[in-house]
């Protein structure tokens, strides 16, 4: 079944854990220059609204040290939305790759794009969200965290306005059964809408994997 990759929500607790596990072995393989060509002959096609240094480069890296090909497709370079329709756009890139990455202004965009396309869609950030950037935060967390701690021993405290990594890094900690707090004058607080979410998210056995009511702060 088609699956995409547009919010961490849509993945349970053992399923995130599964990934970042994946990406810490492929990362220590890398390490040891024994990287594997798991994805050799594929090709990633980047649709980009806005440049991005680091998206970019992680993308096309990872590609390439996994065997395979990454097409950058820079804004003006594409009619997203434009003269191509998002629909249309996600169903002619679809017959020519077989990943799709998107970095858009809107999520509604990179969710249109999911909605049409006929392989994985890859959410690189949109205005509401950044999945894999709080993938790597909670794999750095695993990596450097006291010895002796696990993840729902931690308390992760985001210093800042509610920006897209504000919510993401809300939702995947609380997922994880994490204590979360985000510190903010409150007009720059998180929504009552992502409150939600995480508030569902600690008290969901089934999503934190052990019961336990993680707390969940505004300051």
């Amino acid at each position: 079944m088609l699956k995409h990759f547009i919010q961490t929500q849509d993945y349970s607790k053992q399923e995130l854990l599964q990934i970042i596990e994946l990406a810490r072995l492929l990362k220590a393989a890398d390490k040891d220059g024994a990287c594997p060509p798991l994805l050799r002959g594929a090709s990633l096609g980047m649709i980009f609204e806005e440049p991005s240094t680091r998206t970019r480069i992680s993308f096309e890296v990872a590609m390439t040290k996994l065997g395979g090909h990454a097409l950058y497709l820079k804004p003006g370079e594409i009619h997203l939305g434009a003269r191509e329709s998002i629909a249309d756009t996600a169903r002619v890139v679809s017959r020519m790759v077989d990943v799709i990455e998107a970095r858009t202004l809107a999520h509604e965009t990179v969710t249109e794009l999911a909605k049409h396309a006929t392989v994985p869609v890859i959410n690189g950030l949109t205005d509401y969200n950044h999945p894999t950037q709080v993938l790597c935060d909670v794999l750095t967390m695993i990596e450097h965290a006291p010895k002796g701690k696990t993840l729902e021993d931690l308390k992760v405290t985001f210093v800042g306005d509610a920006t897209n990594v504000c919510s993401s890094l809300m939702w995947i900690c609380t997922r994880m059964g994490m204590d979360f707090t985000h510190a903010a004058p409150r007009k720059y607080q998180v929504p009552e809408d992502w409150v939600k979410i995480a508030r569902q998210n600690r008290q969901n056995k089934k999503g934190n994997g052990h019961g336990r009511t993680s707390p969940l702060e505004l300051l």
